[in-house]
């Protein structure tokens, strides 16, 4: 049973004391809650529910579902909003440990029972068995583009269409698997050429984790307006889906001294470059990760994103003083998004 609560777009900042009310509120309230989604009634608990997960946030989504390892599941989502996404985590961060009757997630999760059941959706029953995944993993390409059929799509609207594909995806790869691995959807009246059953989807998605589970990094070049030539280090794909927590990105400037003719680091330069990057993201302690650095006219910017709710981007413009090729500078700003560094995604 989901009970789900959406207003106008707010500040994406958490109330740290709503989230830690919540737990504390919790476990008085779980049997009961138990009670409730076994008889259906649910009284006041669905607004008691609503008023402690508004407080938090707004815009958040919740529910509870069926679990995956225990026998129930509560889920606070951003709902595919990437600015609530820190915050669910947060939240996440904050709670109870698990046990056989509830676990906690901050985005809804796979269930792939749903295809044994009927959809009724847009006047339709829609046996979602028979659903079909046009697909192909292309070599060194992290994301799947999918196209999605169902026999009964001919005779509905295109919106229902996309309600059915979306849900599909999400009860088969969860919220974030459909984020972080599917890359273009598309849903028609037609059977695509290619098309699969729901498992073998999965599979591929399942593949391409295992295959794409450290970090990948790549090199990208151009040149500026006048010609000079910019390198640039990015992990792929830039996503902010693989990093829930890190919503504020921090610009490091660093000029260098030793360079070529065309701007970029040599000898020394390149080893204390490397050196402080290497300190730096140390010291944040997986309070932040450094996701790409920028190279051109005798000066590096290194792009750490890290977790707004911490001192982690105090910490970087303190450590800053330890650079000795010049004068350092670090400017942060909310950037849940990654939009800072967009241009540097390859996928």
């Amino acid at each position: 049973m989901i009970f789900s609560r959406r207003r106008a777009e707010s500040s994406p900042v958490p109330d740290d004391a709503a989230i830690q009310a919540f737990w504390q509120w919790w476990p008085g309230a779980r049997d009961r809650v138990q009670a409730a989604v076994a008889s259906g009634e649910w009284g006041e608990l669905s607004g008691q529910v609503n008023s402690l997960v508004e407080a938090i946030h707004p815009d958040l989504h919740w529910e509870f579902s069926r679990g995956v390892r225990a026998a129930h599941a509560v889920v606070v989502s951003p709902a595919g909003a990437a600015p609530l996404r820190a915050v669910a985590a947060r939240w996440l961060a904050a709670a109870v440990p698990a046990d056989e009757t509830w676990e906690y997630h901050c985005s809804r999760q796979p269930d792939p029972r749903a295809f044994e059941a009927r959809l009724r959706i847009g006047g339709a029953e829609l046996e979602l068995e028979k659903l079909r995944y046009g697909f192909a993993v292309e070599a060194g390409r992290q994301l799947i583009d999918v196209t999605v059929y169902h026999p009964m799509f001919p005779g509905l609207p295109e919106d229902v269409r996309g309600q059915v594909c979306f849900l599909s995806l999400d009860w088969l790869l969860g919220e974030e698997g459909v984020e972080r691995w599917i890359g273009a959807v598309e849903f028609g009246e037609a059977p695509p050429d290619d098309a699969h059953p729901p498992a073998e989807l999965l599979a591929a998605v399942e593949r391409q984790a295992v295959e794409y589970k450290e970090p990948t990094w790549v090199m990208l070049s151009a040149q500026d307006e006048k010609g000079w030539p910019i390198i640039a280090t990015a992990q792929q794909p830039l996503l902010p889906v693989r990093f829930p927590r890190f919503d504020t990105h921090v610009a490091v400037t660093l000029p260098f001294r030793e360079a070529n003719e065309g701007g970029l680091p040599l000898d020394g330069s390149l080893t204390a470059l490397r050196e402080f990057e290497d300190e730096l993201t140390a010291a944040l302690a997986g309070d932040g990760d450094l996701l790409a650095h920028e190279t051109t006219r005798s000066s590096r910017v290194l792009h750490f994103y890290v977790d707004g709710s911490t001192g982690a981007a105090a910490l970087v413009q303190e450590r800053l003083a330890g650079w000795r090729e010049g004068r350092a500078e670090a400017k942060s700003s909310y950037d849940p998004t990654l939009d800072e560094v967009a241009h540097l995604n390859a996928a």
